[in-house]
């Protein structure tokens, strides 16, 4: 089956839960359509042109996100959501749907009541933890029934694969019915999804609706995904009455601080309700002391008992036993079922061997498989060891093909990385290699998880010598750069250098790498190290010289020379269109723009931006988009373009609100009090600054949040001032937010926003008739625009804040 049948389907699920809000001006575009689902643009037209001709989606002409002029764009019909019903039982779209509980379900009375006083405190954790085949999840799933109503179900299984992003787009179908369109675009952006900003627009997409999720089979997830789920947990749990529960075999991997949490460990069932469940299979006679006793009442394995009843054997015994039972041919029909990452369609498993679907019923009834809700099969763990045992490595060598193939179908990235991680698994060296060199991009959009890590380190010690291998150690250490490992991806890095032969364009593309990762960890000296390592070997091609420009300029900027680095952009900018290498001309320019606007001037930084703002849009780097248009208006607002500057930064929050991108977000709104405030609207400049200072302590960043305190302060003082008022609250809290600022920027290298806040402390205490202290913050920013010339910040201080501070007495 070819990969045409499944993208009709993939198109409708997309259009479904990204579409944009209906105010939106803009839509989903072929282009859009193709890039996220990893195929041709080309090979998009005639599937989108069956499914407009069948109603099951409308067509029409609009704006679009990644270009400047109006395009076809897509909406899915009640057909087209209809038909996604129906068929996405054959293609492993994500879901978070809750697996029925046993019927009937038997015993746990004490249990359920403790839950049910859990979920009656209000909203929470609850850690449910216990050994396998105990009925967590048959637990967790009753449960649900009687605390889902009011309530947003999500149910997320972790697999030894999963990663935040995976985790993020089973949100986004989960909450797709509330119309959750900032969540679905987020999981677009090219970053690795952040905790917070994750929660954030969980919290919006909810509204006043309650959550209740389930998290399963924690044990299985790696280090990172346990900190993203423990920290968007805790965010999220602290901000309404929503309701965790973490099932594990483990113990609580975190403490969620100032979070009502429970614990509740899973034992065996009592005897009467072990009895109840296996007479109601058949009874196991005078057989049941003797399994109940063994089993230490697992339901899982009192199940396996009493549907094998010739079986005999105690519960350690008991799953090989079964599974003793099963023909060469059955095993080999389940191995690729039981090395899956995921339930698979039933239908797979038949057509793996041959096996009729009557043989697949007779081995769920045996309790060898396990239907899902949604109709696929899986093989339980305490069944899954013993099967694998009695494989070969032929047999699994083949069951991993299989899967590979079976994951072919689909170019969804979590499709495209479990065929690369079976490929690898497989032993196909060759064929895994060539998938990454054609789906990197795809492959690192789920950012990092240690399967991923792990396949990427196996892959490269396993191929020849050659570029292949040296290719392969690049994508790890991208990977361990976006999951900011910078130590570990510099030594990869060197790795490859050495895997090279130190050939020269991979040498200095990786040194130039280790320059930038050294930036970031701060240590200069090293980064000008291994620039010059890099520089000694010169430019051998077009595209390694436009990366030892930019990277020169980075590095001045790191040493504080600001000049030098305002020119090494701008020149590297140039020379990156030049040789058309459009990544680097992008890095370039977002770097530069804003030592543009503060040392060339807003009219040189509107020309720049006029220019490279559509390429930006065209490349779909909406973060250089929004670092442009920030720096735009600043420019306008320089030019006392107050009102063009507004327009500029409503246009950016709502932009950065729909597509998830906080760090704008926070600037937008911290400029949108500036700008209310620079208009008299004090109320709305306080409100505005108060929404950028909550984000900007939640992202942790620390320049934005001072000169939005400084901005706060300016606001309060002046708002004091208009009332008449110089000593009242309000302008207490000036001084106080003012001085909370400078402490904050003041661990920070100099820069114009600490400018500011000196200055906004000497307004306030020249207002309060205090000059000493206003003298005092008034030659501190004075001292501070000499050292980073800024002579039109000195002109500003000169004409508007001098004649203030020294008339006051």
């Amino acid at each position: 089956m070819g990969a045409q049948t499944y993208l009709p389907i993939e198109i409708l699920d997309y259009v479904e839960t990204h579409a944009p809000p209906d105010e939106s001006p803009f839509g989903i575009s072929q282009r859009e359509l193709a890039k996220a689902l990893g195929y041709h643009p080309c090979s998009m037209s005639r599937p989108l042109a069956s499914l407009v001709g069948d109603g099951y989606l409308t067509e029409g002409r609009g704006l679009v996100r990644d270009g400047v002029r109006k395009q076809l764009t897509y909406r899915i019909t009640e057909p087209g959501r209809a038909r996604l019903r129906r068929e996405t039982r054959e293609v492993p779209l994500l879901s978070g749907e809750i697996p029925p509980p046993p019927h009937p379900f038997l015993g746990r009375k004490e249990e359920l009541s403790q839950l049910s006083d859990f979920a009656r405190e209000g909203g929470g954790i609850t850690f449910v933890d216990g050994p396998p085949g105990m009925g967590k999840t048959a637990l967790i799933s009753r449960h649900l029934r009687s605390v889902k109503r009011g309530r947003i179900p999500f149910w997320f299984s972790v697999r030894p694969a999963s990663s935040p992003r995976q985790f993020v787009g089973a949100l986004t179908h989960a909450l797709s019915s509330l119309g959750a369109h900032q969540l679905a675009y987020y999981t677009q952006i090219p970053r690795a999804p952040v905790a917070r900003e994750v929660a954030d627009l969980v919290a919006k997409s909810l509204g006043d609706r309650p959550l209740a999720a389930v998290i399963d089979d924690v044990q299985m997830a790696g280090p990172d995904m346990k900190v993203f789920l423990a920290t968007f947990t805790s965010f999220l749990a602290a901000r309404g009455d929503h309701l965790f529960y973490f099932v594990s075999q483990a113990e609580p991997s975190f403490v969620a601080a100032g979070v009502s949490t429970h614990r509740l460990t899973i034992g065996g069932l009592d005897r009467m309700a072990a009895h109840d469940l296996t007479d109601r299979r058949g009874g196991l006679a005078d057989r049941f002391e003797a399994v109940y006793q063994s089993t230490l009442g697992s339901p899982l394995l009192l199940e396996l008992a009493v549907s094998n009843p010739d079986v005999e054997a105690n519960a350690t015994a008991l799953p090989t036993a079964v599974v003793a039972r099963l023909s060469l041919e059955d095993i080999r029909a389940l191995l690729p079922v039981a090395l899956a990452n995921e339930p698979v369609p039933v239908a797979f498993a038949s057509e793996f061997q041959g096996t009729p679907i009557a043989r697949l019923v007779e081995m769920e009834r045996m309790g060898v498989l396990h239907r899902t809700l949604q109709g696929r099969v899986e093989v339980l763990q305490v069944v899954k060891t013993p099967l694998l045992a009695r494989a070969t490595p032929g047999d699994e060598r083949e069951a991993h093909s299989r899967l590979a193939l079976y994951y072919s179908r689909s170019h969804r990235p979590d499709a495209v990385r479990e065929r690369f991680l079976h490929l690898v698994e497989g032993e196909f060296w060759k064929p895994a290699a060539q998938l990454l060199s054609q789906q990197e991009t795809t492959l690192l959009r789920l950012g990092y998880s240690e399967p991923l890590r792990n396949a990427l380190r196996h892959l490269s010690n396993v191929l020849p010598r050659g570029q292949p291998r040296v290719r392969v150690l690049q994508v790890e250490a991208t990977l361990l750069r976006l999951h900011s490992d910078y130590s570990e991806a510099i030594s990869t890095l060197r790795r490859a250098i050495s895997e090279s032969g130190r050939e020269a364009r991979t040498t200095g593309e990786c040194l130039l790498s280790i320059t930038d990762m050294y930036i970031h960890l701060h240590q200069v000296d090293e980064a000008q190290k291994a620039f010059e390592a890099a520089e000694a070997i010169g430019p051998v091609s077009r595209r390694l010289r436009a990366f030892l420009m930019l990277t020169a300029a980075r590095l001045a900027q790191a040493r504080g020379e600001d000049r030098l680095a305002q020119t090494g952009y701008e020149e590297s900018f140039d020379f990156c269109r030049k040789v058309h290498a459009g990544d680097l001309a992008l890095e370039s320019i977002a770097a530069w723009s804003r030592l543009v606007e503060l040392y060339s001037g807003p009219e040189v930084a509107l020309r720049l931006i006029s220019e490279a703002l559509p390429e930006a849009r065209q490349a779909g780097r909406m973060d250089v988009v929004f670092n442009l248009q920030l720096v735009r208006a600043r420019s306008y607002t320089r030019l006392g373009q107050d009102q063009q500057a507004e327009v500029e930064m409503r246009t950016i929050r709502s932009e950065a609100e729909a597509l998830g991108y906080m760090t704008q977000l926070t600037h937008a709104f911290s400029s949108l009090a500036s700008l209310a405030e620079r208009a008299g609207r004090w109320p709305e400049a306080i409100n505005y600054a108060k929404h950028a200072i909550g984000l900007a302590e939640r992202l942790g960043d620390d320049l934005l949040l001072g000169h939005t305190l400084a901005v706060l302060c300016a606001t309060e003082n002046r708002q004091a001032a208009a009332l008449g008022d110089p000593n009242s609250t309000l302008s207490s809290d000036a001084i106080s937010h003012g001085e909370r600022s400078l402490e904050v920027l003041s661990k920070l290298p100099p820069s114009d926003s600490l400018v500011l806040a000196n200055t906004y402390l000497a307004e306030a205490y020249a207002d309060r008739h205090e000059r000493t202290k206003a003298e005092q913050y008034y030659n501190t920013a004075m001292r501070l625009v000499e050292q980073l010339q800024l002579p039109w910040l000195k002109e500003i201080l000169i004409t508007e804040l001098k004649p203030k501070v020294f008339a006051a007495t």
